[in-house]
């Protein structure tokens, strides 16, 4: 009699499926018919994937909220959901590679970490809130280091098939973003009007997608060693995240994207990148008498465009900068109390509403809008430093590798994080990780093409 063996994955399939049939409650069928979709989509794939849900993760951005899950006080939204999937797959994984971890760069620094941020469960003001939030970064790791696993195993088929992933994450997030621009349902903001969103909780969530596809896919137009996307679809992508990344009238991110334009530029054509940038800096300082003088002798007001406003003038409804500062101020007396352990990873929104004044009670979020602040609230001088740790011990690696724009992504990545919630904006975070996952992986020095002909 021959008796046949049922693969894990089989196995968990079929239990799935028994609990779907029996289970009662709608709810937890919901999230188990996910479950069911990975691990057919593992059976299928193998430990590609990962890859489906990368692509997934932007476009379920939109059911971020819903629940799936409810006992009794707890329940499991969307995005948690995710990211336990996420978490439990990437044990699995690296078991299964257990001879490629001490490969992975940065897994001492972040095991430390997540160590770290665990122990603040002990005196954390939101104890929930340090679960997931500590969950959310164990997969910024899972990211980093399943992508640079599995780029070490199969390199030119895994880019091949990372880069064509990338481009199809960004097909729903973007034809939803051009609809909004369409029929103007964008978000009204701090008085600027119909801020493209595409299937995220917020414009500067976009804004930052948009901008490391630029950064992505220019690496992939000019890098010789890269896997080539024929020239007009990549022209194409470039001018495409250009427009919604200007669309989006995130400020930080229009920051970000100079600030790469001008490293590259500096890099490989200093004296042209030098003259636009003081050619732009003097037209910026003429926009001024030249708006004044057509609104004087024309009536016209070029900031009545979005845009052109956006870039060239600040009021208090929109002085984002103002209010950053403000809760900067307010923060630092909190954090001067518990400056070496912080309130517990993830506290910062539960201490600042118990601590807000009436000034900040109308605000449309409690989160700090600085990375470093809320890390360092949370977690400590001594979570802070461990976290500054990693992004050094990144930056050094792109360092040498000599991979310009590897490095300048970690720049402007580290500049946005000095004005934004990126650890919270995970469906962004994730494809951060996983890019970082693959570049640390590769052997060669990636070749930058000359911008230019001249010598």
């Amino acid at each position: 009699m021959k008796i046949y063996r049922l693969s894990p994955v089989i196995i968990a399939f079929l239990l799935l499926v028994a609990f779907t049939i029996f289970n009662p409650v709608a709810n937890w069928d919901i999230a188990v018919l996910a479950l069911i979709i990975f691990v057919v989509a593992y059976k299928i794939l193998g430990n590609y994937a990962l890859i489906t849900l990368l692509i997934a993760r932007p476009i379920l951005d939109i059911w971020r909220d819903y629940v799936v899950i409810s006992f009794d006080r707890y329940t499991l939204n969307m995005n948690a959901a995710i990211a336990l999937i996420l978490l439990f797959w990437s044990m699995y994984f690296f078991y299964q590679y257990r001879n490629y971890w001490s490969q992975i760069p940065l897994r001492r620094l972040f095991l430390i970490f997540l160590i770290w941020c665990s122990i603040t469960f002990a005196w954390s003001f939101d104890k929930s809130a340090t679960i997931t939030e500590t969950i959310k970064a164990a997969d910024l790791f899972a990211l980093f280091g399943a992508v640079f696993v599995l780029n070490k195993v199969d390199n030119q088929q895994f880019k091949k098939k990372f880069t064509i992933a990338f481009l199809t994450a960004l097909i729903i997030p973007f034809l939803l973003a051009a609809y909004q621009f369409i029929v103007h349902t964008g978000m009204n903001i701090d008085g600027t009007a119909n801020r493209l969103y595409g299937t995220f909780a917020h414009p500067n969530i976009l804004a930052t997608f948009s901008l490391l596809a630029f950064i992505f896919f220019t690496r992939n137009r000019i890098g010789r060693n890269e896997p080539k996307l024929e020239n007009w679809l990549s022209a194409a992508i470039l001018i495409t995240t250009l427009i919604f990344l200007a669309l989006t009238y995130t400020r930080i991110a229009w920051i970000g994207l100079v600030i790469f334009l001008a490293i590259l530029g500096l890099a490989k054509n200093w004296r042209l990148t030098a003259t636009i940038i003081i050619g732009g800096g003097l037209l910026y300082l003429a926009f001024f008498p030249v708006n004044t003088f057509f609104i004087h002798q024309f009536n016209i007001n070029l900031q009545e465009n979005s845009l052109i406003a956006r870039v060239t003038s600040r009021n208090e409804e929109a002085d984002s900068i103002k209010w950053r500062a403000d809760i900067l101020n307010k923060v630092l007396p909190l954090w001067a109390a518990r400056p070496l352990q912080g309130y517990g990873y993830g506290a910062f929104a539960a201490v600042w509403d118990e601590n807000k004044g009436v000034a900040n009670l109308w605000d449309n979020t409690s989160e700090a809008h600085n990375d470093y602040l809320k890390v360092g609230f949370e977690s400590g001088l001594i979570g802070l430093g461990i976290f500054l740790l990693i992004f050094a011990n990144l930056f050094f690696i792109a360092i040498k590798k000599r991979d310009l724009i590897f490095v300048t992504s970690i720049l402007v990545y580290l500049v946005l994080s000095m004005s934004d919630n990126m650890l919270h904006h995970t469906p962004v975070i994730w494809w951060w990780f996983a890019v970082w996952g693959l570049w640390a992986s590769e052997e060669k020095p990636i070749k930058i093409e000359r911008l230019t002909n001249d010598k």
